[in-house]
């Protein structure tokens, strides 16, 4: 499972659609889409955001342990 597998499953756990990301981004849903399917890649700073958005943080999306 990578990051975008997290995403994926995060944003359903929250009953976010694509569209629902999009708009928070400022993108068009296409934009967003095109992350999810691995068709288009994204800077750092828009998966910052992704995760802010999502309530993770950066090594909980890439699968690292947080530390205590």
């Amino acid at each position: 499972m990578d990051y975008l597998d997290v995403f994926r499953e995060k944003r359903k756990e929250l009953g976010l659609r694509q569209c629902d990301i999009s708009a928070a981004l400022g993108f068009k849903k296409s934009t967003y889409s095109m992350y999810e399917t691995r068709k288009n890649k994204m800077d750092v700073e828009t998966f910052a955001e992704i995760c802010r958005l999502l309530g993770i943080t950066p090594n909980e999306a890439l699968g690292f342990e947080e530390e205590p």
